[in-house]
């Protein structure tokens, strides 16, 4: 049975989130499942906006969505990504990952590697430096038309900014984006710290 930290149920939450993920999903979640104890027995599960796993702070994670499941590393952006498989951050992001739609994509020895890779990252304790927020200029606007919005976003910690910040930039089409956008300044003013 895998150690816990936070959340004694974890082991049950990330049973039952595999169970109910999307079929093609299953096998893959539950081969990264596998390969992240081969690679480090003493790894906590955990589970925070989904399933993670942690030694000295968070190593990684996966989130099963429609067509794909992303295997992301926390900290990615440090990972020497041999295989060139990891995906680009944006410019606000440490993390990085990979996108699988078979567990036949999954190879094991290289997913082994980098998990190891990873959990010696944090036991030297090397971190990815938090960057400066880079606002984009969209939704600098959006904020200037409103005051009192944008003395919310001001006041949000860095965590928070950089949530809203990323929910913008991730958004694939135009249309997307510009509805969220939209929606901004009522989530800020309505209180919602995080989108």
């Amino acid at each position: 049975m895998p150690k816990t930290k936070h959340n004694p149920d974890a082991g049950k939450l990330i049973d039952e989130y595999i169970s109910r993920a999307e079929p093609f999903a299953r096998p893959i979640c539950n081969k990264l499942r596998e390969l992240i104890f081969k690679a480090e027995p003493e790894m906590i599960e955990d589970w925070k906006w989904g399933p993670n796993y942690q030694k000295n702070g968070m190593v990684c994670g996966y989130g099963a969505f429609r067509q794909h499941v992303n295997f992301h590393f926390f900290n990615g952006a440090l990972l020497k990504d041999a295989k060139k498989i990891l995906t680009e951050g944006s410019s606000n992001m440490k993390s990085r990952g990979i996108k699988f739609r078979s567990a036949d994509d999954i190879d094991d020895k290289v997913i082994i590697s980098y998990i190891k890779e990873a959990v010696k990252l944090n036991e030297t304790g090397i971190k990815v430096e938090k960057r400066e927020l880079e606002m984009p200029a969209v939704l600098q606007k959006i904020l200037n038309k409103n005051k009192e919005a944008r003395e919310i976003f001001n006041k949000l910690p860095y965590t928070h900014k950089k949530e809203y910040i990323l929910w913008i930039e991730e958004a694939k089409k135009e249309e997307t984006r510009e509805r969220r956008l939209g929606r901004i300044t009522e989530m800020l003013l309505a209180g919602k710290k995080e989108p």
